[in-house]
Order: C-alpha cells, then structure tokens, then sequence
C-alpha cells in the first residue's frame, strides 16, 4: 500500500499531520509505504521514522516555478500511489491529488466547482481541533484511530551550545506579527522568570525580523538571557525537548513543544484554542472547549483574553496587523499571576539545584 499525505500550509500546520502516520502504519503495516508532500521549508520539522520520502513545492520566479512544477507532478505520477490524502482545501492539492493517480482521494472539499468531483471522498472541516479535522481522514476510511501523538523532528545534538541542565525557554514570535505580544511585555516576562524562580532562560529566533524584535526586548530587560538565532527546526526541538516548560505564543514552535511534551504556556490572540491549542500528547480528547479565556489541556495552559471579539480570525484588529487583545488591551498582572500558578508546581520543587 503506497500512500501520500498533502499539507501545503505552514510549519505548525505540517507538524499536526503527523499523528496520521503511526495510525496508518498500524492499519496497513510496516510493509505500506508513506510519503509526505509538503512546503519548502516546513519539512525541517518532520519525523522520519514512519515516511519514506518527502516530495516539496518549491515557490520560485515564473520559469524556475514552472520547472520544479513538471518535475514535481512527474515525481508523484510515477509513484503510483493508491491513496493520497490531502488536508488542504484548495485547487492546487485537489489537483496534485487528481495527478497522482491514485484510486482513493481522501480530501476537503475545494470552493472550485470543478475541483469537487476529483476526491472519491469529501470531508468537511469541523469544529474541533485541528488534529482531529486532521483525523477525519481516517475515519472516512474506516481505519481506527489509536493513537493522537504529535511527533517532531529532534536533532541529536546542538553544535557549539552547552545545554544548561535547568532553564525555561521562550520563544515570542510568530510568522504572523498580529499574533505578537508587546516588547515590554516580554521584558516583564523574562525579568518575572528570573527572579521570581532564579532560573536561567533561554530565547530563540529565526529571522532577521525575530532578532530586531528580540534585541528591543533585552534593551527593555533588567536581565540579559543566552539567545540563539538560526537554529534549524530539529535543532530547536532539541533544545525545547531539555527544557523544563516553555512559554511563547501561538507560534509552530509551541505546536512543537507540546509534542515534546515540554509543559507549555501559550499566548492567545486572533486565533482560538478549540482548533489551535497545544496538544497534550498523554490525552486522546482535546478539552479546549470554551470560545476564549484560561483553559488547559494536561500539562499545557493557553492565556486568552475574554473579550467578545475574540478570537477573530483577523490579521490584527481593523486590519492593522497588530491585536489590541495581546498588546495594550492584555491584562498584564492577571497574566503574570497566571504564569506563576503554572510554573510554580513545575520550578519551586528546583530551588537549590545546580543550573
């Protein structure tokens, strides 16, 4: 049985494919073959020991796009797949599947009328978790779902870094600004971290912009923590794997630290818990059930302001790109006071150790 998995979306989005895989190995076997068809750059974050390959669309200039487009429509006809599953609704994904060739094409349903008929089964996004719309894939063909584990990519070492043996690592960016909490804000973060635990923290980010906006957070901190830039995605899983919780925003890496099963403790703005939330992997049913505020599942604690109008769905509020929800709207003090409750169990029981 040779099968492909489509997700053409972001990092965060390809990494909660990845309980399909083990579920799809235990029905057909570890005979079955699995490949992934994903964005360029979003595979960095893929487990390898279930797939076999992982085919990438590639964004380049006309001519360049033009030829990774035959050579990559080439590459997934001759594989002869028998069934391929797309988690993306548009065109493009109906129409990779349709190229395939493949007998079952599991997928959601695109707006296009002409693109509808291509899948021998339509599924439609529900109200629930991104994993479990996911999932529906395989309750569409019957094949029992055991396992919700989210599984990342993990390097086995990190070059030129000693890893410090007790730390709390942050990450405060997103692809997405509107998702951004202040710089000050952050200052607090970090300063309320260190002293109040007396734990070192560790910042990660990946990009020029990530860095500018880092470097204003350290000018606005009375503490200076260790920060690494350009760390490839395994590599940060690495480090998230050793720490001991992790606080951030709705970003891939959260996604990726719930899969590592690092206690974590996410910002909420624009985007909500129900379908977004970070998954505890020692639970099979999500209890993200309420539209915003404080909800937890397991280990990990989402922070969401109770406003009407939240969350939105909006890239900012009016359009701005920046959400008055995470910014000059969030209750500073109730967030921190939050934050303490969850860390608390997890660093006063450290007080003592060796950093």
């Amino acid at each position: 049985m040779k099968i492909l998995i489509i997700k053409l979306r972001n990092i965060g989005d390809t990494l909660l494919i990845t309980p399909l895989f083990e579920n799809l190995k235990i029905h057909f076997g570890e005979s079955s073959i699995l490949d992934v068809l994903v964005n360029d750059g979003t595979e960095g974050i893929l487990p390898h020991q279930n797939i076999r390959k992982i085919h990438i669309l590639k964004r380049a200039g006309k001519f360049q796009k033009l030829q990774y487009g035959i050579k990559l429509l080439r590459a997934i006809r001759d594989e002869k797949y028998d069934i391929v599953i797309s988690l993306t609704s548009g065109e493009r994904s109906a129409f990779l599947s349709l190229v395939s060739g493949a007998k079952m094409r599991i997928g959601f349903s695109p707006k296009a009328f002409w693109a509808r008929p291509i899948y021998t089964h339509n599924l439609q996004e529900k109200y629930q978790h991104t994993i479990d719309n996911n999932l529906e894939s395989l309750r569409a063909l019957n094949i029992p779902i055991i396992t919700k584990k989210v599984q990342a990519a993990k390097s086995q070492e990190l070059p030129n870094f000693q890893i410090p043996k007790n730390f709390i690592h942050l990450h405060f960016f997103s692809r997405w600004m509107f998702k951004a909490l202040s710089d000050d804000f952050c200052a607090k973060i970090i300063d309320f971290i260190t002293q109040t635990y007396a734990i070192e923290c560790l910042l990660t980010c990946s990009n020029q912009q990530e860095l500018e906006k880092l470097q204003s957070i350290l000018n606005l901190s009375q503490n200076k923590p260790k920060f690494l830039n350009n760390l490839s995605l395994a590599e940060v899983s690495l480090l998230n794997s050793k720490a001991k919780a992790f606080v951030g925003v709705d970003t891939a890496i959260m996604h990726l630290s719930a899969a590592n099963n690092t206690p974590t403790f996410a910002f909420f703005g624009p985007s909500g818990a129900i379908h977004w939330g970070p998954w505890d992997n020692d639970l099979f049913t999500s209890t993200y059930t309420q539209k915003n505020g404080i909800q937890r599942m397991g280990k990990h604690l989402v922070y969401q302001e109770s406003f009407p109008c939240v969350p939105c769905g909006r890239d900012g509020c009016e359009g701005s790109k920046k959400s008055d929800c995470l910014l000059t709207k969030l209750n500073e003090e109730l967030a921190l006071r939050i934050l303490k409750d969850f860390l608390d169990p997890l660093l006063l029981p450290l007080r003592g150790e060796k950093p």
